[in-house]
Order: C-alpha cells, then structure tokens, then sequence
C-alpha cells in the first residue's frame, strides 16, 4: 500500500499546486490544508487496486482517484461546520472552519468540488478517453446530488439520539457507500469490464463502504457488536471471491480492517 498512497499524495500535491488559484490566498491555503493534512486515503486506493486487478491505465485511474479524494474532503469540510455537525478537531488538527473561519471553509469546499470536475475533463490531448473521463465527471457529481451525499447529510441534521441510532444503516447507505462506490467507478472507468465483473466489482466496494464505516463506529465506542461486524467482514470478502487469486489486493483492504477492529477487540477482553 506505501508506493500506491505515494503516488495518491503526489497527485494531491500537484492538484493543489499554485495553478488551482493562481493568486493563491487564505482559500487556496484552506484548500491544501483540507487535502495535505493527512488521511487514510482508503478511496483512492480501492479505486487503484480495482484499475489494477482490471488493467485499466494506471495513469488514468488515478487521476480519478484523487477526484474521489478531492470529493471526500471537501465532505469533511461541510461535515464540521457549526451548522452542520460543529466539529472542533479533524485528524488531530483544527478542522478547516476553526483554521481559517467558516466563509473560508465553505469557499474552500467549493473549490474542491470545482477542482475534482475540472480535473476529469481539462486534459485536452486524452481525446481518445474523453467520453470516459465525461461519464465519470457525470458519476462524480451524481455521487454529491440530492439521492447521495447530500441527502445523507440532510437526514443527519434531522435525526438525532435513538431516531439517529435506528436509522445508522440508512445513513450509511447515503453518507458513507456513496464515495466507496465511485472509488470503484474510478477503477471501472478505464478498464472496460464485462457486466458480471463490473457487478461483482460494485457489490464489493458497497460491502467495503459498509465494513469501514462499521469499523470506524466499532472503534469510536459506538458499535460494540463485535459478532455483527465480522459477518459484515465476511460478506465482504465474499463479495470479492469469485476474483479467486486476482481479487487478493481488494481482500487485503478488508484484512487491515479487520486487523484494526481485532486489536480493540483483544484489549478488551
């Protein structure tokens, strides 16, 4: 995983370089800081190791991955401000609203957005990809709309306290398994998959989404199921088995997972 996220934060890096805004300024730094300032990258890796075991170009595939990246933080953006979820700290730093105030932020999230649809479409010489890279601009601003990221967002805001806890697998289905299913659209893009393989490549990254927003509650203390998790990994693993040997690198993602959520589980016992 080392030289795939490498080539993520290098990719990130030179989106983000001074041409995005050419006079630079508090929402261009806003902007970087959302990006630069760390995170797991695990989008834009699915999205890698999906154009791999499907051999689509590389080169392709992950200037579609850090889109989906570039989506995913401007989410995070909008996720803590005041009026939304109020957060004070991301990844062990002051979210971008206490950094650089809430206009800042909400400009900055923006840009993102912007900067994720342009970059699918603003290499001029890749004719012979153009209706890829439309069809996947056109996924990746579905992905934001009122039926994804945004409808998850508003049921958020509405539900609170039990209501909240009964509605976690639905709120799931709209915040989180949006951007984990166009990771693995990212991989899709450019390979040329059959149906059935697409099918099965889908079925996984939903499953994925799932077992990573499972892991992540599970380790917050809010998920304390332990048995209800693993058949969540299983079912991930499932997914991606009639890839047999092929599928081995999508099963690692969910292997680390496991990994994580195992610890926890040993401490505790």
């Amino acid at each position: 995983m080392p030289a795939d996220r490498d080539l993520v934060e290098q990719k990130l890096t030179d989106l983000l370089g001074s041409r995005t805004i050419p006079e630079g300024g508090p929402v261009h730094e806003a902007m970087r800081y959302a990006v630069l300032g760390g995170g797991q990258r695990v989008r834009p890796l699915l999205a890698l190791r999906v154009g791999r075991l499907l051999g689509a170009d590389a080169g392709r595939v992950l200037e579609a991955a850090a889109a989906v990246e570039l989506i995913h933080c401007a989410s995070l953006i909008v996720d803590d401000l005041p009026c939304m979820d109020d957060e004070q700290w991301r990844r062990e730093s002051p979210t971008v609203h206490v950094a650089f105030g809430e206009a800042t932020a909400i400009l900055a999230a923006f840009g993102l957005v912007a900067l994720a649809a342009r970059s699918m479409v603003e290499d001029a010489s890749d004719c012979p990809h153009l209706r890829e890279r439309v069809r996947f601009q056109t996924r990746l601003l579905q992905c934001l709309d009122c039926s994804g990221l945004i409808a998850g967002q508003s049921m958020d805001l509405e539900l609170r306290g039990e209501r909240r806890e009964s509605a976690r697998t639905q709120l799931t289905e709209l915040k989180t398994v949006p951007l984990f299913l166009l990771a693995a659209q990212a991989g899709l893009a450019f390979a040329g998959a059959d149906q059935r393989r697409e099918r099965g490549i889908m079925r996984y990254a939903r499953e994925y989404g799932i077992a990573f927003q499972m892991t992540d509650d599970y380790l917050d203390g809010e998920l304390d199921n332990w048995d209800y998790l693993n058949e969540q990994y299983e079912r991930t693993r499932a997914a991606i088995a009639p890839f047999g040997r092929h599928g081995r690198p999508l099963v690692e993602l969910i292997d680390y997972l496991h990994a994580k959520a195992s610890e926890k589980d040993r401490r505790h016992r």
